[in-house]
């Protein structure tokens, strides 16, 4: 069977799930992970992992191990492994999830001018969305070696729940995300200050860590939110289900930040749709070819809390919209977001570049 070294500056970010699902569920080939650092391995166990230390080092490595293909995950990686790829002779696959793009100014400062080599040599491109395509066009990249790759999930580890409430019931908004500017926590924070005075049994709940934390919880005690908004910090992937189990509702007020950086289609998202759960988001990145405006939940412009509390009062108020919601955002990620159907993708993928 063919190898494949899948090369990511880290192994693992606690939020890189997809990564790991695709490396334990790729059948076609023989993956290996190659890495300058080990991190979280209790939670993304694999074996084998190869650490390196430079270029010269993961050659040898690449060489020792016969492997036939490279899948650097994220451009800048791709940029680094140039030289690498010349070296050997295969062809490699790289990977754009987001922060990596070019529309990010510090992205843009360590491409330098190595992303048009990297698109002039670079064998193939995955993104995870049009709107992502889009960007890498602009940018010059040849859009026959794009490949849209959305990041599949489990559906079945994602237990479908009706979602119901009684009249005044509490009601309780999940949101899961780093604490950084990217994902727009602080417009959420406030719109759930708004709905809070006109439904006073609204709960949120926010899983995750990030630079922001303490600037976001002085603006939950000026709030006056203590009690109401929780901060859960940094949790497994499993405590995450749980909390999708029990919570009635999902949002997620992602936003471009101040140097241009942006989401794919963020994974907790459709983890959330298979829950069950009506979603609220925004119109960002590739979100709207995710979620359905009015189908699967609402969408709102980005930073924009009145928008954003105006809709999700409409949630709170109108709970026998719920179940419509809730079947529909499963059954769009169960027929087109399903990691078996985007690991059947990327083998058709790898396949192409392996039979160059």
């Amino acid at each position: 069977m063919l190898r494949v070294a899948v090369v990511r500056g880290w192994y693992l970010p606690i939020s890189e799930t997809f990564i790991y699902s695709e490396l334990v569920n790729v059948k076609s080939v023989s993956p290996i992970v190659c890495c300058k650092k080990i991190v979280n391995l209790e939670h993304f166990p694999f074996k084998p992992i190869y650490q390196y230390k430079d270029n010269d080092d993961l050659i040898d490595i690449l060489r020792i191990q016969k492997i036939s293909l490279i899948h650097a995950r994220f451009g800048v990686t791709g940029a680094d492994l140039l030289e690498v790829k010349k070296e050997l002779g295969i062809p490699m696959l790289t990977s754009f999830h987001g922060f990596d793009l070019p529309t990010n100014a510090k992205s843009m400062r360590r491409y330098g001018d190595r992303l048009q080599h990297l698109f002039e040599q670079g064998d193939a491109f995955t993104v995870t969305s049009e709107n992502m395509k889009e960007i890498l066009i602009k940018y010059g990249c040849s859009p026959d070696k794009i490949f849209v790759h959305h990041s599949g999930i489990n559906v079945s580890k994602f237990s479908y729940k009706k979602r119901t409430a009684r009249e005044n019931e509490t009601i309780t908004v999940l949101t899961v995300g780093r604490l950084v500017e990217k994902k727009g926590m602080e417009y959420l924070i406030e719109a759930v200050h708004r709905v809070h005075q006109h439904y006073p049994g609204i709960r949120l709940r926010i899983a995750g860590d990030g630079q922001l934390k303490r600037t976001l919880e002085k603006q939950v005690e000026r709030l006056k939110l203590d009690g109401i908004v929780k901060f859960l910090g940094e949790v497994s992937h499993q405590a995450v289900v749980e909390e999708m189990k029990k919570a009635h509702l999902f949002a997620l007020a992602s936003t471009t930040d101040n140097v241009g950086n942006q989401e794919g289609i963020p994974n907790v998202l459709k983890e959330a749709m298979a829950c069950g759960m009506p979603v609220l988001s925004t119109k960002h990145a590739g979100i709207p070819e995710l979620v359905e405006d009015g189908k699967s939940g609402f969408l709102v412009p980005e930073r924009d809390p009145v928008a954003l509390a105006e809709r999700l009062l409409h949630l709170v108020q109108h709970a026998e919209d719920w179940e419509k919601f809730g079947t529909h955002g499963r059954k769009t990620v169960e027929q087109f977001f399903n990691i078996d159907r985007q690991i059947e993708n990327l083998e058709r993928i790898y396949s192409l570049l392996l039979s160059k």
